[in-house]
């Protein structure tokens, strides 16, 4: 599946172009200002359409390297965009009220989570000798903890890229973000600051069209993202086991393509005028997170491979191999990135010495991961837990 591609037609007939009144603007946001019309700022597309594209090669980059994306928005136009694009993108989502401390506090989010998973296999069950007063109390948290953060609660950990729609709105979420050194994706309107954004797109926030626009997009840059890392990972993408990529590939239809270079119809916003520059060549990153696990497959002819690892490396599993995807942050892909670097026990991340960290992170385009989420501690009471 190709990154998507989109023009400066469909940015106009989405009204991404319209920013907010004269009065309510920001002067940071001046330098991706076209003009105004009517009182109405008018956003510049000409800087939106490369600035986009470049988001979109930072999503798809992620994800290829077994990265995860956290889809926000929770104003009222953008809950069902955001929900269907992530759950259609095999992503994560939260889409109504952002708690306070979700990221910085995620010890605490992640008991919350065990107790909706708790909750919803007691109610799934038979849940015997409840009464009718206990099982509707049940029922009522089970909703009221999947409405706050059903969308991660199969996360696993921290994300490691957010896409915001409103940044004033997701205020919390992006001081969080900037936080933890987490890159973030967001729209910018004419009302919006644009410091500290990771990859800011000047665009409308408002606008159900241009919000739909800016999820699918994103989502289809998620799924190129997921194909690259299948593909790197040497399977046959047409029988991969898992069926959400397949439902997710399923419900995307492609753009139809008009042009490489389009102007708008006379009568259009000023911007029209403007032609649309050409999109900026993808960073070289997304070449590096598709290659590295090839390169782990061809180690013993790289220099980093002469090193010798801290923990013993294996051809095969001792016995039967642990399930790694226990660790937080570990996915099936990551699994199978670390079973081809011989990694299969728990005991062989716990010996990880500092080196072997930088090492592994750099050749699988963790960007800090293993840190992150404790993998050596988790690793190290699991290998506990079964001696």
């Amino acid at each position: 599946m190709a990154l998507p591609d989109f023009t400066m037609r469909q940015l106009l007939e989405a009204g991404v172009h319209f920013g907010h009144r004269t009065s309510r603007w920001n002067p940071k946001m001046a330098p991706f200002l076209f003009g105004a019309r009517n009182n109405i700022h008018i956003i510049d597309l000409a800087q939106t359409v490369p600035m986009l594209h470049q988001a979109l090669v930072a999503v798809s980059d992620v994800v290829a390297g077994g990265g995860r994306v956290l889809f926000v928005g929770t104003k009222r136009q953008a809950s069902l965009p955001i929900e269907e694009a992530a759950k259609r993108s095999a992503q994560y989502f939260i889409n109504h009220r952002w708690l306070g401390g979700t990221m910085t506090n995620w010890k605490t989010i992640s008991n919350s989570i065990k107790r909706l998973h708790h909750l919803e296999e007691l109610l799934a069950g038979s849940a015997q000798g409840l009464t009718k007063k206990e099982l509707l109390k049940l029922t009522r948290e089970r909703n009221k903890l999947d409405r706050a953060i059903g969308g991660i609660k199969d996360m696993g950990g921290l994300p490691d890229i957010l896409f915001v729609i409103d940044t004033l709105k997701e205020g919390l979420a992006i001081a969080e973000a900037r936080k933890l050194g987490i890159p973030i994706v967001a729209i910018v309107d004419s009302n919006s600051d644009p410091d500290g954004l990771t990859y800011p797109i000047p665009g409308n926030d408002d606008a159900s069209r241009a919000i739909d626009l800016y999820c699918d997009l994103v989502a289809r840059a998620a799924l190129h993202g997921l194909s690259q890392s299948q593909a790197a990972a040497g399977e046959d993408i047409g029988e991969a086991a898992e069926p959400h990529l397949e439902e997710a590939v399923a419900v995307l239809e492609p753009v139809e393509a008009e042009g490489a270079a389009v102007t708008a119809d006379e009568g259009a916003a000023p911007v029209a005028e403007a032609p649309a520059p050409e999109a900026e060549t993808p960073a070289p990153v997304a070449e590096e997170a598709v290659a590295a696990p090839a390169a782990v497959e061809s180690a013993p002819e790289s220099e980093a491979a002469a090193e010798v690892p801290g923990y013993e490396v294996l051809t095969a599993p001792k016995g039967e191999a642990d399930d790694l995807k226990v660790i937080s942050g570990v996915g099936p892909v990551i699994e199978k990135k670390l079973n081809k670097m011989g990694i299969y026990h728990y005991w062989q991340i716990a010996a990880f010495t500092p080196a072997d960290i930088e090492r592994v992170d750099n050749d699988l385009n963790f960007k800090g991961r293993i840190e992150r989420d404790n993998w050596l501690e988790q690793a190290s009471k699991l290998a506990a837990g079964k001696a």
